[in-house]
C-alpha cells in the first residue's frame, strides 16, 4: 500500500462537475490531478434510516507514470463546503483505493474566481473552490 498526503484545491462548477490540483507540500510539485462528476451511483447496502450522500466518479490522473485511477466517493449532499472520500460499501469497486478530502477553506465570489484562474484552464464566474487536505492511498495490485 502506498499513500500520499498533501494539499488539494478543488474547484466545484454549477454543473455538478469539479477539477482539483494537487501540491505536495515537500517538493512543491503537484503528484496528480483529479477531475469529478456527479454520479447517479446507487448504494446497495444504504440503511433507509440515513441521509443518502451525494456520489461522485472521480478520475485521479498521475503525473509522474501517467497512469490514470477511477473511483467513487461520497460527498454530503446540500454542503457546498464538504469533503468527500470513498467508503467500505465501495471498497471493492474500488479496489482498494481510498481518496479522502478534507475542507479547511471554502472559497466563494472574487476569491474563488482569483483561485480557479490560477490553477485551472475552465473558467467560469459560479464557483466554489475548497481548499485542505487530500490523502489518497493505494492499494498495489498484484
Amino acid at each position: 500500500m502506498s499513500s500520499f498526503r498533501g494539499l488539494g484545491i478543488l474547484c466545484f462548477y454549477s454543473n455538478d462537475f469539479f477539477q482539483g490540483h494537487v501540491i505536495n507540500r515537500t517538493t512543491n510539485d503537484s503528484p496528480f490531478s483529479l477531475a469529478g462528476k456527479l454520479s447517479n451511483y446507487v448504494d446497495p447496502n444504504h440503511h433507509e434510516c440515513m441521509d443518502l450522500p451525494d456520489f461522485y466518479n472521480v478520475l485521479i490522473q498521475k503525473h509522474n507514470t501517467n497512469t490514470t485511477l477511477a473511483l467513487v466517493v461520497r460527498r454530503a449532499k446540500n454542503n457546498d463546503a464538504a469533503g468527500f472520500s470513498t467508503h467500505e460499501h465501495e471498497a471493492e469497486l474500488n479496489h482498494g483505493h481510498q481518496l479522502s478530502f478534507i475542507t479547511h477553506q471554502f472559497l466563494t465570489g472574487t476569491r474563488a474566481y482569483v483561485m480557479q484562474s490560477k490553477y485551472f484552464n475552465r473558467h467560469e464566474q459560479d464557483v466554489t473552490v475548497c481548499i485542505g487536505e487530500i490523502v489518497l492511498t493505494e492499494e498495489i495490485q498484484s
